[in-house]
């Protein structure tokens, strides 16, 4: 999966991920809004929150949108501890 001219890797910028995420999932997630963290820059930041589960504090992000998001992490190639979920969410 490619952003704009590149592939999606952690370094990106979170508006990378616009073009494959819902509305639903992006939205909630560039703003952060009701969490304890700073909002988030960077593909990486996404997947920090991912595996420590703190992606439930966004409001606006349940079950459903963490486990879009995740979907799409792993779709874009970008999954850890070699190849297995990023969470036990699904």
């Amino acid at each position: 999966m490619t952003c704009t001219h590149h592939a999606i890797t952690l370094a990106c910028p979170i508006e990378c991920l616009r073009p494959v995420l819902s509305a639903r999932a992006y939205n909630p997630l560039t703003q952060a809004c009701g969490a304890s963290f700073d909002r988030l820059d960077t593909v990486a930041d996404v997947i920090t929150l991912l595996r420590t589960r703190q992606l439930n504090q966004v409001w606006g992000l349940g079950p459903r949108r963490i486990g879009e998001i995740e979907v799409t992490l792993v779709f874009v190639g970008l999954t850890c501890d070699h190849g297995s979920p990023l969470s036990d969410n699904l």
